[in-house]
């Protein structure tokens, strides 16, 4: 019944400043299409040949100033070549969000059980230089887990791109405090889009977050399965790219699962808590985790609203709850 009450006063407490705001009760959560950046931004993703994207629109990808400062320090020759190895492979198109609703129509599981508590594997992958590194070997601190794949045409580049530029506005020491690991699940990708990923967003986060703390990782399936299994983390291919969630996962030193940050853009109070949490070792539920019961996918609109209808019927179901309880309790009072 507590955890009844918390999700309902939450949902109704987060819906009250997304009405006021005019946005129909919009809100970015733990979905793996609620990004503010996709939803607002007109990108057209389908234009994966380099010469016809939309530069201006895409600097929208973060809020402000911190989004054009992502897009003013993308190698855009490396995402021109990205581009025709993508089309090379005969990857042409790409909606996420279509996607994601095509993989719940076809009962496919794609998303995130949290699995709080849990170690990561201790499995071999490859950086950005070409060196194997164990998992665990990275996790001599707190860190930041993108679980993501370079190629990807918009989520990933979103979610990098929104912690790069957020990294230097955070109160943790670079190395000592917190280190970023970006981790690809799509095994086909090697060192060269590692080693190109490195370069744009370290590009971006620049000095104050030095390089040598954000490590960009490629593995073989048996290590990549092995990860995505301890996170819980799930992911299906479709047409070359890959549907999944979008999330950056808090792991104390040891490498234990501790936090969820869902979504793909960041405040820096979301990554300095997350790392603190870590460095303490501590576990807790995604306020985000609970508040996404509460919205769901408008496909027209390519965002989330309040869903009123449930959080109704999550209200009667308590108050006729409430209501059997006060006629037990009363009954067995007057039987005394």
């Amino acid at each position: 019944m507590r955890s009844f009450i918390l999700v309902l006063a939450l949902c109704l407490l987060a819906a009250a400043p997304c009405r006021a705001a005019g946005e129909d009760g919009a809100m970015t959560t733990g979905h793996s299409a609620m990004e503010q950046g996709v939803m607002e931004s007109p990108v057209d993703h389908a234009a994966t040949d380099h010469s016809t994207m939309d530069h201006a629109a895409t600097g929208d990808m973060a809020a402000g100033d911190a989004g054009e400062a992502v897009h003013d320090a993308m190698d855009h020759a490396a995402q021109g070549d990205m581009a025709a190895d993508m089309a090379a492979d005969g990857i042409a198109e790409h909606d996420h969000a279509k996607m994601m609703e095509e993989a719940e129509e076809a009962d496919l599981p794609v998303g995130i059980e949290e699995h709080l508590g849990d170690m990561l594997p201790d499995v071999a992958f490859t950086d950005s230089e070409g060196k194997e590194v164990r998992l665990l070997s990275l996790m001599d601190t707190p860190v930041l887990l993108l679980p993501i794949y370079y190629r990807c045409p918009d989520v990933c580049n979103l979610l990098q791109g929104s912690v790069a530029s957020i990294l230097p506005q955070v109160k943790l020491v670079p190395g000592k405090e917190l280190k970023v690991v970006s981790l690809s699940f799509d095994a086909r990708e090697t060192q060269k889009d590692a080693a190109r990923a490195k370069r744009n967003y370290t590009a971006i986060s620049g000095d104050a977050f030095p390089a040598e703390y954000w490590t960009f990782l490629t593995g073989d399936q048996q290590a990549i399965d092995a990860t995505l299994k301890a996170i819980g983390y799930t992911v299906q291919k479709q047409a070359g790219l890959w549907a999944h969630p979008v999330a950056a996962i808090a792991i104390a030193p040891g490498g234990k699962i501790v936090r969820y940050l869902y979504g793909s853009s960041f405040l820096p109070f979301d990554i300095t808590m997350a790392g603190t949490e870590a460095a303490q070792g501590k576990t807790g539920l995604s306020v985000k985790r609970l508040l996404s019961y509460c919205y769901n996918y408008d496909p027209q609109g390519r965002r989330y609203v309040f869903d009123i209808l449930r959080v109704s019927g999550f209200a009667i179901l308590g108050f006729v709850g409430l209501f059997l309880a006060w006629l037990f309790l009363g009954g067995r009072k007057k039987r005394r």
